[in-house]
């Protein structure tokens, strides 16, 4: 038996124990940086390393840097059906789809079709929007896409219900209704301390993701708790990088930083994200120490464990391709050495 092959059945007998479980992120599940009509393959792989789910984010007007690469953007849920296809076990998430974006029916056909085909694999992740700029580009009110946002969510739910949905007095049957019962699971993404609290209150579970100050994660998920969510049920996200030595972590980091810092400052800076990114440490060393989970695996077991016991989570979500910044070969590298020498050490023996 391989070395990866070993892995693959200790990461996966570690999930049947109810270990800590580990998943990918990004506007591709991590694999930004490389060739989209890859993507299907390296989901494949990410399973047969023993991750536990792919969660993609719906992004829309980004454009890729000729010159030095950058991340491809493809929706969300037609890149997850295609993932669909070449993997088995793997779950697939959304972080997050933006709801205001959607008409909730359509939304609600479209990710039961996904959970069919699938299998019962789906994880809805979902938020009421922060971009100025996507809600004036797709002609949605700011202030009332907030408003409805709990509305249209259950609106989704509806449709997936065992009874016809009411609409204007009139009764439909919403087909397909998905493999999971009686919903799909739900995560509510999200930087205010209301909303935190509503999907603790609502049964709804929360994602954090990794683009939050370390502090500002923290309080979100305290919020939560505090409303009654569960931690270990919270993907918790952080960007992530394995290397052979700390040393050799920050040298291969600090060339693929400053295009990310870049992006980070511009949503920082905006009125909607005061408060949630750090700025005083979007400079690359202090962005590393204090922003990821960045090291040797030992220094990396180190860390997630720390996160562990201090907040309890069970689920740790890596940003492995930082936006599509880190080129596809050092990007493999990382997760070869997360899944082998990282992920082992959290099984619940």
């Amino acid at each position: 038996m391989t070395k990866t092959s070993s892995t693959l059945a200790q990461n996966q007998q570690a999930i049947a124990r109810q270990g800590m479980v580990f998943g990918l992120s990004g506007s591709a599940a991590g694999f930004e940086s490389s060739t989209p009509a890859q993507w299907p393959s390296l989901a494949r792989r990410a399973e047969r390393l023993g991750f536990h789910s792919l969660w993609l984010n719906e992004e829309h007007f980004q454009t890729r840097q000729k010159r030095r690469g950058g991340r491809h953007v493809l929706s969300p849920l037609v890149v997850a059906a295609a993932m669909a296809a070449r993997t088995r076990t793997i779950r697939l998430g959304f972080s997050l789809l933006l709801l205001p974006l959607h008409q909730p029916i359509r939304l609600a056909e479209e990710l039961a079709s996904l959970d069919c085909l699938s299998g019962g694999r789906v994880d809805f992740g979902v938020s009421r929007g922060g971009s100025e700029r996507y809600l004036q580009a797709f002609g949605v009110n700011n202030l009332m896409a907030r408003e409805q946002f709990p509305v249209a969510l259950q609106q989704v739910l509806d449709c997936w219900a065992n009874h016809p949905l009411l609409l204007d007095c009139v009764a439909i049957d919403v087909q397909p209704k998905p493999v999971q019962q009686p919903h799909l699971p739900i995560y509510i993404g999200t930087y205010s301390e209301d909303m935190a609290r509503w999907a603790g209150t609502a049964g709804h579970r929360l994602i954090i993701h990794g683009i939050q100050s370390a502090a500002h994660a923290r309080d979100n998920l305290r919020w939560f708790v505090e409303a009654g969510g569960d931690p270990a049920t919270v993907p918790f996200g952080r960007f992530t990088y394995v290397a052979e030595s700390d040393e050799a972590a920050e040298r291969e980091l600090l060339p693929v930083l400053p295009e990310l810092l870049a992006k980070l400052r511009s949503v920082g800076q905006s009125q909607r994200a005061e408060g949630v990114i750090d700025m005083a440490n979007l400079e690359p060393k202090l962005f590393i120490k204090h922003m990821v989970v960045a090291g040797s695996p030992a220094t990396c077991r180190e860390r997630i464990a720390e996160l562990r016991d201090s907040l309890g989570i069970r689920h740790f979500n890596l940003l492995p391709a930082f936006f599509g910044c880190l080129p596809p070969k050092p990007l493999n590298r990382s997760l070869t050495l997360f899944a082998e020498e990282v992920m082992p050490a959290f099984s619940k023996g």
